[in-house]
């Protein structure tokens, strides 16, 4: 189905409306052809979930079976579990019936409950683990996909560092005692906050250490993605200049949500057919207004030192030394240990991201907004 709006902001809809990222899927695809686990990193909103799903797409069909699993909202091993299971068990057939009948075989001394989505129509499940059966539930699940030993099985478990947040201890020995003993299942373990991830596979403490061959991704090249929007312009019998696309790229640092958003807006933009540099800060003026209530509130939040902090970088965009007398000094911040206190809160709450001795705004939209106040 040809969409209305070539630049998604959420979800994958097929080759078509996705930009470049050629290597990275070459590297990826091939990792999992030849049976690599994987650890994927990228900031959040960065294109990792579209990379996996695009992949999946490509080369999942003919080659194996596709899993893409977000535990981002999973607070404990239990609600993994129920995660973990609705999805392998939800997709392992194409007939609802096929599905209730197999699941109930498999995991009918689980008392699984079984509801259906009310906006896809899909079945789902969760299960009554009781206290001190997580292991052996695990076992059933994992057993079932053993149990299919001449199908492929790729898994991936997006924003994978949530484990390292749960209450029980050990859920890393426990996960990792059964991917490493399901020879037909190969797994990316994906997430967004690096030093996470970097303690579950590079700390030789950890039951993940050196499991995985680690991939990173970034922006999309600059040439490509302007070729890209500049395609999907065109189809619709416009011009999009290469100028206006390089003040858009470069005014949120390529960063995909954020350009793919922004170009959301422009498109729909009742415009000439030429896009000008007006209609570029027209659908920015128009995004900012949207998410100005959220925008406020994330402010109100902060306390007065941590909102002068993000305000300077906003400001400054991108900062290598923000704990610099000269920094400090140009914009009132107080003293040295005031701001590390606090740049230390604004990077674990993610409003600061910091990579490399390089600090930004996290959302780029949030720091024009602030800018511009």
């Amino acid at each position: 189905m040809k969409l209305n709006n070539p630049f998604l902001d959420e979800g994958y809809a097929g080759a078509e409306y996705f930009c470049d990222r050629k290597v990275e899927s070459a590297d990826l695809a091939s990792h999992l052809y030849n049976d690599r686990n994987v650890t994927l990193y990228s900031p959040r909103r960065m294109g990792k979930s579209g990379l996996i799903k695009h992949v999946f797409a490509q080369t999942g069909k003919s080659t194996a079976r596709c899993y893409y699993i977000d535990i981002m909202n999973t607070w404990c091993l239990k609600d993994f579990i129920n995660r973990f299971a609705s999805v392998i068990m939800g997709s392992m057939d194409s007939r609802k019936e096929a599905f209730v009948k197999n699941a109930v075989n498999v995991l009918g001394n689980l008392r699984p409950t079984f509801s259906v989505s009310a906006v896809t129509g899909e079945p789902s499940i969760s299960l009554d683990i009781a206290q001190g059966c997580e292991s052996s539930t695990l076992e059933t699940i994992f057993s079932y996909i053993r149990s299919k030993e001449d199908t492929r099985v790729y898994i991936a478990i997006d924003e994978f560092q949530q484990i390292a947040t749960y209450p029980e201890k050990g859920v890393d020995a426990l996960l990792r005692s059964y991917t490493q003993f399901t020879p037909n299942a190969t797994f990316i373990f994906s997430g967004s906050r690096r030093h996470l991830l970097y303690e579950l596979f590079n700390d030789p403490k950890s039951p993940f250490f050196a499991s995985t061959t680690p991939m990173s991704i970034g922006e999309i090249d600059r040439g490509a993605y302007c070729a890209f929007a500049k395609e999907k312009f065109k189809e619709d019998g416009r011009i999009l200049p290469d100028d206006v696309f390089f003040k858009l790229y470069d005014t949120v640092y390529g960063h995909t949500w954020y350009v793919q958003e922004w170009l959301n807006y422009l498109f729909c933009e009742n415009t000439s057919r030429t896009i000008t540099e007006s209609d570029l800060m027209n659908a920015l003026g128009r995004i900012l207004r949207f998410h100005s209530e959220s925008f406020i509130m994330r402010t109100q939040s902060l306390t007065k030192a941590e909102r002068r902090i993000v305000e300077a970088i906003a400001r400054e965009g991108k900062v290598v030394h923000p704990q610099s007398a000269s920094f400090i000094g140009r914009y009132s911040l107080g003293g040295a240990s005031t701001v590390s206190a606090c740049l230390r809160r604004l990077v674990d709450r993610e409003i600061i991201y910091a990579y490399d001795g390089e600090y930004t705004v996290y959302d780029k939209f949030y720091a024009i907004w602030m800018s511009s106040s």
